[in-house]
């Protein structure tokens, strides 16, 4: 095992300590809730290693078939169990339902393509405008949790006036990036259907 993949299995096991870190605390007040900013360090470490694992495979000369299958993969799961933690507390998160379902659903749908095209030999890459798909998918949920983080401590630490503040801001500028997110997932998502699509036919 290379290690590039290495750092992608590496994204995989984050997975459940990121939910368990999360979903700990089940009320939404965050005071004290120290799991919240847990959680944004596991999941910003492994947004990391999304980058550094490519790069990694590129700087020793370890790409292999297996490391450009499974790495989009680990992106998708990791994105996807944070967006479905954050509807499950979007009272706090901000994070509409219908984020989770458009951007779900579009990694099954290139998924599948993917799985489909495998067995007769073609492998289909990550794109440039999926790479920024992923980008930006990371950087709005990186936001949300850093906004959690930001007023766990605010309201661990008694700072009422700056929280009331910052909490007008904190919804828009979330439901913002995550509409931003959904857009370009459509996009790449159409992208890739336009291009191998004749794949389908054969």
């Amino acid at each position: 095992m290379t290690l590039a993949t290495k750092l992608t299995f590496t994204r995989v096991a984050a997975i459940p300590i990121f939910m368990g870190c999360f979903l700990w605390n089940a009320s939404d007040d965050l005071t004290g809730d120290w799991g919240k900013v847990a959680a944004t360090v596991v999941f910003i470490i492994a947004a990391i290693t999304d980058y550094y694992d490519g790069a990694v495979a590129r700087w020793y000369k370890e790409e292999t078939t297996f490391g450009r299958f499974i790495d989009p993969i680990a992106d998708k799961l990791l994105v996807s169990t944070a967006l479905i933690a954050m509807v499950e507390r979007r009272a706090i998160t901000f994070t509409p339902a219908w984020v989770a379902i458009v951007i779900i659903a579009r990694e099954f749908a290139v998924t599948g393509l993917r799985m489909i095209c495998a067995p007769k030999g073609t492998i289909i890459e990550s794109s440039t405008l999926g790479k920024w798909k992923t980008g930006l998918q990371l950087t709005a949920i990186i936001t949300a949790l850093v906004f959690i983080s930001f007023r766990v401590v605010l309201a661990t630490y008694g700072h009422r006036e700056l929280h009331s503040a910052f909490a007008p801001w904190h919804g828009p500028i979330v439901l913002g990036l995550m509409g931003l997110a959904v857009m370009i997932t459509l996009y790449s998502g159409y992208d890739y259907l336009r291009k191998n699509w004749h794949l389908l036919d054969e």
